[in-house]
């Protein structure tokens, strides 16, 4: 594994985290829509890998059962 991915990782999480706290103060109706974008999407796609890195099998409907 390359060497510090793990903190690589924490890193870009933060960054999506905080564009996602930064929508979702431009109103009602964008903090309530504001992690369901592309910046959602990838924050769990972030926190899916950082499970696997960890031995943790994700739990996303049925793509992770079988494997």
């Amino acid at each position: 594994m390359p060497k510090g991915i793990k903190r690589k990782i924490d890193k870009a999480y933060k960054r999506v985290t905080a564009e996602i706290s930064d929508n979702a103060s431009r109103g009602v109706y964008a903090a309530g829509i504001s992690s369901e974008g592309y910046a959602g999407g990838y924050r769990d796609c972030l926190n899916d890998i950082m499970l696997l890195l960890n031995g943790i099998k994700p739990k996303r409907r049925d793509y992770w059962d079988d494997i």
